[in-house]
């Protein structure tokens, strides 16, 4: 590549960025997102993150620094192209939290093959993702037509003009290929294809991330680790389902990750591989904490309304968003949290449940302290309030904030607060953190089941704090901690018999229903 082939491309880059700075900071002025996460941030995320690249394998920020970002892929646009607009990507960025959108622009199955028209509603993704500050991923959704080279000259063609009109932007990401599949393999037909493609996007745009799909359905990953394309910028994809895909799926993202390849998940499903089946959501908790714990970004498919197990809307959905939990199917639910989970985009932040049975972690020597409030509490005070005054819906919601009104600091570590409830679900128990303001990733959880059954409570949460979250100083508090309880099937509890659970208690205000531990021995509030 000619260097004076580079430099208006990059030029105009810049430019781009920083107009897109200012015009983002224009649109989102004095803008509340329904997420904390996004209060706390207060920008968008391409605002936050800027110009992407790839760096050591990971994808990183324009800083530097390593990202994860979650979304939601649409199902074909020949189908379901309905609901991408405007609306339902403002809905799912405020809403879910979404930091990314993919199009699925599918070349058979009556796609942009036999009507060009489809990349129209590509182009509308793309400008509602520039005006919302998302990134987008312009997917090239090859199926039927295994071998990406029979529609290798279109493909060429139409990346060239997507490129030309779109490359100056810094939210746009180019996916190449989407599941190679049949018999093609990633060194005779797929790198080929690949590096002739990604040729004609360089010339027009030198720095937005190209991804390019392996074989088998985008699961030969190990292929490309072996022979990677000499692009820097360039990441492979891994697509998965979580009732057929498992632990030797896993095993092979981390053999590509160790030969310093990156790796971006842009299609994975909660269902088994053909759409349906399940969900199999205990397996997808698994890969979602995986990804989570390798900075890999994904994109959950789909976004439509479709009578399967992998839709994210029961059918009938409203078409631009609004969506309430009844209309998102088991599948949607999770993968909502999940992009929730954790945020701002830094990875997951959970605690596990074991079977919710024993003692799990949970320490029952509470019992040598005072028992009432400021009983032997070295000045600690755990103030409560509900964050969801509907008593029988599918989560758990309180909110702490714990203040040290003694004369010494106080270790975070060192505590454990215990919330008590009826778990009417009787299954495995998850923990997410919207919002907390030592930090999301400082607060940790473990389910206890009680041996035996309390007034109000068969089960309590135990949350605690990392070595990271540092003190309390005399006179400070902990700031607000926003958990959240599901239970693994998201079904309904009922918290009107629940021991700590506030109805009315919706402002900060001291609270003796629910316990604190100081190395184990209580020092706050009374057990049931």
């Amino acid at each position: 590549m000619m260097n004076g082939q580079w430099v208006l491309p990059r030029i105009a880059k810049k430019v781009a960025v920083m107009l897109t700075a200012v015009l983002l900071l224009t649109l989102t002025n004095g803008f509340n997102w329904n997420t904390q996460t996004a209060k706390a941030a207060g920008t968008t995320p391409v605002e936050r993150y800027g110009q992407l690249s790839v760096k050591n394998g990971k994808l990183v920020d324009k800083s530097g620094k390593p990202v994860q970002l979650k979304g939601i892929s649409s199902h074909g646009v020949q189908w379901f192209g309905d609901l991408i607009n405007e609306d339902s990507m403002k809905w799912l960025r405020d809403d879910w939290g979404i930091s990314l959108f993919r199009v699925a622009l599918y070349t058979e199955e009556d796609g942009y093959i036999s009507d060009p028209s489809l990349k129209n509603k590509v182009k509308e993704a793309i400008e509602a993702a520039k005006k919302l500050g998302l990134y987008v991923i312009i997917d090239w959704h090859i199926l039927s037509d295994g071998d990406p080279n029979i529609h290798k000259n279109e493909a060429k063609a139409f990346f060239n003009e997507f490129a030309t009109q779109y490359g100056h932007l810094p939210n746009v990401i180019y996916e190449v290929a989407n599941e190679p599949n049949g018999n093609v393999n990633w060194n005779n037909q797929i790198r080929p294809y690949a590096a002739e493609v990604s040729q004609v996007i360089r010339a027009k745009d030198p720095d937005n991330i190209i991804i390019v799909g392996t074989g088998t359905w985008s699961q030969d990953i190990h292929d490309a680790a072996d022979n990677p394309l000499p692009d820097k910028n360039t990441m492979y994809t891994v697509h998965f389902y979580a009732g057929t895909h498992g632990q030797y799926l896993r095993d092979r993202i981390d053999y590509a990750l160790n030969k310093g390849v990156g790796i971006f998940a842009t299609e994975w499903g909660t269902s088994d591989a053909s759409g349906n089946g399940g969900p199999f959501l205990n397996e997808a908790k698994v890969w979602t904490d995986f990804l989570a714990s390798r900075g890999i970004s994904w994109a959950n498919w789909s976004l439509a309304d479709k009578n399967e197990t992998s839709a994210a809307l029961l059918p009938g959905a409203d078409r631009k968003g609004g969506w309430p939990a009844s209309q998102l199917s088991a599948s949607g639910k999770f993968v909502k949290q999940a992009i929730l989970e954790g945020s701002s985009n830094n990875g997951g932040n959970h605690g596990g449940d074991n079977g919710g049975n024993g003692d799990n972690g949970g320490n029952n020597g509470g019992d040598n302290g005072g028992s009432t409030p400021g009983g032997d509490n070295q000045g600690i005070v755990l103030q409560y309030r509900t964050g969801d005054t509907n008593a029988k819906d599918n989560a758990i919601r309180p909110e702490f904030n714990v203040k040290n009104t003694g004369t010494a600091a106080v270790k975070l570590s060192d505590l454990k607060i215990r919330y008590y409830y009826t778990d009417e679900s009787k299954q495995a128990q998850q923990f997410f953190v919207d919002w907390a303001k030592l930090g999301n990733e400082k607060v940790k959880a473990t389910f206890v089941t009680l041996p035996n059954s309390k007034g109000k409570a068969d089960k309590y949460v135990e949350v605690s704090f990392t070595d990271g979250a540092g003190s309390i100083q005399p006179g400070g508090e902990s700031g607000e901690i926003q958990p959240r309880i599901h239970a693994a099937n998201w079904s309904n509890f009922d918290e009107t018999n629940d021991y700590s659970y506030g109805a009315n208690q919706t402002v900060f205000a001291d609270w003796d229903h629910a316990t604190v531990y100081q190395q184990g021995k209580l020092v706050w509030g009374i057990e049931p």
